[in-house]
Parts: structure tokens; C-alpha cells; sequence
């Protein structure tokens, strides 16, 4: 078990990051799961190194997301005991992920063959995501085939989870008429624009173009 004690939120905000198996927002978990990482919460799993958290899109939201240590931690939080003077919620709380911790005990099973990323909400249909970025690409770039930094495209399909947006972008680039560069000037990137970049062929994207004749 580890050392550093968690208390209830903290507990419980691995737990639904466990749960959902993907980096979410605060939205996404109150919606999901009735759960929400506050501040103080947040900066705790970070500094204990179980989770990422970083601001995103127009409005800034926080993500979240298990880090590989989280992943071990939650594991092992599965078959914790309840700490003294326990709530009745924190009780029932342990007492049902014990009873999940035992049946993987007996079972030889793993964290991860019960919360594995193929278990998790479906993907987006890549077609619709397609259609998406096309069309915010036509509202920002100032004439067809112009360039848009993915940092601008990223922001205006701040709803679009970024796993389903960077496979639809490898698939587009694929077609003659879409093109993704690097940014020439490596000076003028900003944080925004080296966190929205997108990994291809040992080098990071930052620009795209549809339509370039």
C-alpha cells in the first residue's frame, strides 16, 4: 500500500478518472459521475504524481487524466481499508470496491482487463468529426487553402475529445487536398500552439491547410 493517505475526494476523483478511462473535464465528470475535482484536490494528484491536469479550449477547462502511477494507485486503493470514524458514504464507498478488489484477486485479473480503454465510451464516428473540422477550418481560415494553426482549430472544437480529433486529422492529411505543416518560425509558438500540435512522422505539426490548389 502506499504511504501518502488519501482522504475521501481525492480517493474518489482517481477512482472516476479510473472509471471513465480517458482525460476528461470537470464537465464531463459531473455530468458522468456526479463527481467534480476541486482545486485543492487537483494540485494534490498532481504533486503526488497520479494524475495530469492541464487548462484547454476557448474557456479553459481543466483536464484530467490517470498518469501510470495513478493507474497503480487506484489498484491499490481498490482494496483499502476504510480509514477510522469513517462516513457512512466512505463506507459504502470501500466496501464495494472491496468487493471488486477480491473478485479480481480471485480471478487473477488486473485494473486494467476491467478498465481498459476499449471499455470506455464509444469514439466519435470519424466522418462527423471529419465534417466538423472542415467546417470550422472554412470559418477561420481567411481564404480556402489558408493556413490555421491547430491551436485555433483545437479551440473551436473544444467538445471533440482529442484522441477522436487527432485520428481524424491523420486520416484527412491522407487526401490530396489537406495538408499539415510545421510552423516555420519556431520562435513564434506559444504554449497554446506546442500543446495543440500533432506528432507525425518525428515531427510536430502546428498549421493546417484544406484546399490548397
Amino acid at each position: 500500500m502506499a504511504d501518502s493517505q488519501l482522504n475521501l475526494p481525492e480517493r474518489s476523483a482517481l477512482l472516476a478518472l479510473m472509471t471513465l478511462t480517458r482525460e476528461v473535464s470537470n464537465a464531463d465528470l459531473t455530468d458522468e459521475l456526479g463527481v467534480t475535482i476541486e482545486k485543492r484536490v487537483r494540485e494534490r494528484l498532481v504533486e503526488l504524481g497520479y494524475i495530469r491536469a492541464w487548462q484547454a479550449g476557448r474557456y479553459r477547462a481543466w483536464m484530467h487524466e490517470l498518469t501510470d502511477v495513478g493507474w497503480r494507485r487506484c489498484g491499490e486503493e481498490l482494496s483499502s481499508p476504510p480509514p477510522a470514524r469513517a462516513s457512512k458514504q466512505a463506507r459504502l464507498q470501500y466496501g464495494l470496491t472491496g468487493r471488486l478488489a477480491a473478485y479480481m484477486a480471485r480471478n487473477d485479473l488486473q485494473v486494467a482487463d476491467i478498465f481498459g480503454l476499449e471499455d470506455g465510451p464509444a469514439a466519435v464516428a470519424p466522418d462527423y468529426v471529419a465534417g466538423r473540422i472542415r467546417s470550422a477550418y472554412a470559418t477561420l481560415a481567411r481564404e480556402p487553402g489558408g493556413w490555421v494553426g491547430l491551436a485555433r482549430l483545437r479551440d473551436a472544437l473544444d467538445d471533440v475529445p482529442r484522441a477522436d480529433l487527432d485520428a481524424t486529422l491523420f486520416d484527412l492529411v491522407l487526401e490530396p487536398e489537406v495538408l499539415l505543416d510545421p510552423e516555420f518560425n519556431q520562435k513564434t509558438l506559444t504554449a497554446a500552439d506546442r500543446a495543440a500540435a500533432l506528432r507525425m512522422g518525428g515531427e510536430d505539426m502546428h498549421l493546417i491547410s484544406i484546399g490548397r490548389s
